[in-house]
């Protein structure tokens, strides 16, 4: 039980600063999701490219 309040603490104190920046600024935060999303899409298919040819 104790590791559950702690995840939920760790995820809170993480989303938090967020959250604040989505009131201030919603453009931004989709922009900074976009980007991440991005990063992560051309990572995934950068790698299975280069299993696929061996590089």
């Amino acid at each position: 039980m104790p590791g559950t309040a702690l995840g939920l603490f760790l995820i809170d104190f993480m989303v938090r600063p967020f959250v604040r920046i989505y009131e201030k600024w919603p453009l931004a935060m989709l922009l900074i999701v976009l980007i991440f999303y991005s990063i992560i899409g051309y990572i995934v298919i950068r790698s299975v490219y280069m299993t696929e040819h061996g590089n």
